[in-house]
């Protein structure tokens, strides 16, 4: 790659490659990279992907790059539109016809991959930090797989164990009482590091990006963080120039990505 791209980019392109032909996919409202990483696999590599701005319901926008979902620009350039009756039914398990992925953020993700959109603090409604609720989160027991993603990284979002279940990660849990098709979270992207799933169930290094090092990844991370190789931990691949060029001139021509604050 030419040219550098930002934290953000970079997190767009790696779940976009995560993404897969003939899969159908959602991402919940505030979901500026979730929508650049579906429209970007559609253009690259993955041209019969279906997805669904899960507050909007449209499906297949290709609007340019916005903050929310919810925006009624991505109805004019979708394919079709969702009323919210569907969107359950679809979030539900109700299409079983292709394979399904959600990608979403929360307030605490811990080492199974748990998530967390309730609040902070165990003594419910007397909450530290209330946030948005379950909403769509709930569904992430019928998808086939999910990814998360987070824009800030440090130990109080990390968290050995979340203080409320939003989202099942890969527990006994999960096993028990979801879907036996829904294999739970595949991949964690945040502004430092990608994180994957070991044999165990719990999360691992998978590689980390440019400017940052696995220590410090460790650092901000509130439980063990084994890597998933041996050896040295690998930079997360960078974008090529034509999914660069493709990100900035078809999916985000407004640069939207570029200001995007992460920590």
């Amino acid at each position: 790659m030419t040219e550098t791209c930002t934290t953000s980019e970079l997190m767009a392109v790696t779940l976009a490659r995560g993404l897969r032909n003939e899969e159908w996919g959602a991402c919940g409202a505030n979901s500026q990279i979730p929508m650049a990483a579906f429209q970007l696999a559609r253009l690259m590599h993955a041209p019969d992907l279906n997805w669904l701005s899960g507050g909007g319901g449209a499906i297949n926008s290709a609007a340019p790059l916005v903050k929310s979902t919810a925006d009624p620009v991505t109805l004019d350039s979708a394919e079709h539109s969702f009323r919210l009756e569907d969107i359950v039914d679809f979030e539900l398990g109700g299409w079983r016809k292709a394979p399904t992925v959600g990608i979403f953020g929360g307030m605490q993700v811990d080492r199974h991959g748990n998530v967390n959109m309730v609040g902070i603090g165990r003594d419910y409604p007397k909450l530290r930090v209330r946030g948005p609720g379950t909403v769509g989160l709930v569904f992430a027991a019928y998808f086939t797989r999910t990814m998360i993603f987070v824009q800030r990284h440090d130990a109080r979002i990390f968290v050995d164990e979340v203080d409320h279940v939003s989202a099942p990660g890969r527990t006994a849990a999960r096993r028990e009482f979801c879907d036996p098709h829904s294999d739970g979270p595949q991949l964690v992207v945040t502004p430092l590091a990608v994180l994957d799933f070991g044999d165990d169930d719990t999360l691992r290094l998978k590689s980390v990006h440019p400017g940052h090092t696995p220590d410090e990844v460790r650092e901000r991370t509130g439980f063990d963080l084994p890597s998933s190789t041996p050896g040295e931990v690998p930079l997360t691949p960078s974008p090529t120039d034509e999914e660069l060029t493709m990100l900035r001139e078809r999916v985000d021509p407004g640069g939207a990505l570029r200001r995007l604050r992460l920590d």
